[in-house]
């Protein structure tokens, strides 16, 4: 009763949050060509048709007799740490390539959050701390990443994107309460949308939603995740040539208990699956 109550809470939420869950530049956009649909339970997910895309549950949903495991496990799980584009570092200045969405000032459902670097397993991560609460639920976290200056000077290689992934992990901070009245430290659903939004050259970004996720952990303390989006098969999806402002956006639907979130790395690839480096931003 717990999971499905949980699933079901988070089901609404996705729904509801479909129509609000624009960017600051260009949320009328969102609204419109937010096209996808999802259908989540605890462990299965169906990806938005158009991007093929998927995601990869690394550390497992609840499942009869599972044992927790501890976070020491998780650095295995990671699956692009060995040959990403994009690594994070302790001197990283965070606010320089990663910022939140504050649409009306978060008076919408966006919430605050604290972004830094955090070593998770002996792992440097960014990490999402989740700050505000809406009638008893965390807030949608809701971030950027500014793709002109992962490629600084070689501007030219955001054009041959056509593929993108990230492995993420989701920590529970604080403990889910179920209908039984049964308390434990699980992150629980990890439900939400993996969009690009190159510019359109006249000042103002596309919202192109290529990838709605669920996934769920119930058993341990943490859950690792791959999420994969392909702009290289949509049409206005892919980035361009331009030192102008573009960008990568994750957000995490709203959930019952607090969990925030590690970002390891970001993969680039190009249409033969080679990676895509960025220079200043490498091991």
């Amino acid at each position: 009763m717990k999971k499905f109550l949980a699933c079901a809470l988070a089901l609404t939420l996705t729904s509801a949050m479909f129509a609000s869950c624009g960017s600051s530049d260009d949320s009328s956009s969102s609204k419109a060509e937010a096209k996808t649909t999802t259908t989540t339970t605890a462990a299965t997910t169906t990806a938005a048709p158009e991007s093929t895309a998927d995601s990869t549950a690394a550390s497992g949903t609840e499942s009869e007799g599972e044992a927790a495991k501890d976070i020491s496990e998780m650095p295995a799980t990671l699956k692009n740490y060995e040959e990403a584009s994009v690594y994070f570092k302790k001197d990283m200045d965070v606010a320089s390539i990663v910022e939140p969405f504050a649409e009306k000032d978060y008076e919408n459902d966006e919430s605050h959050v604290n972004l830094s670097i955090e070593e998770l397993a002996g792992v440097p991560m960014l990490k999402v701390e989740v700050l505000d609460q809406d009638n008893g639920n965390y807030k949608i976290p809701k971030i950027k990443f500014h793709m002109e200056k992962f490629f600084e000077g070689h501007e030219a290689d955001l054009e041959k994107i056509f593929t993108i992934k990230a492995d993420v992990v989701t920590k529970a901070v604080g403990e889910f309460t179920g209908d039984d009245g049964v308390s434990s430290l699980v992150p629980g659903n990890f439900m939400g949308a993996f969009v690009t939004q190159p510019t359109t050259g006249e000042g103002e970004n596309s919202w192109n939603d290529l990838y709605d996720f669920g996934e769920a952990e119930w058993t341990s303390e943490w859950g690792s995740y791959e999420l994969t989006m392909r702009p290289g098969i949509k049409d206005g999806a892919t980035f361009v040539n331009s030192t102008e402002p573009q960008y990568v956006s994750l957000m995490r639907w709203g959930i019952p208990n607090q969990a925030d979130f590690y970002i390891a790395d970001l993969r680039f690839e190009d249409e033969d699956g080679n990676v895509i480096a960025c220079a200043n931003f490498g091991k």
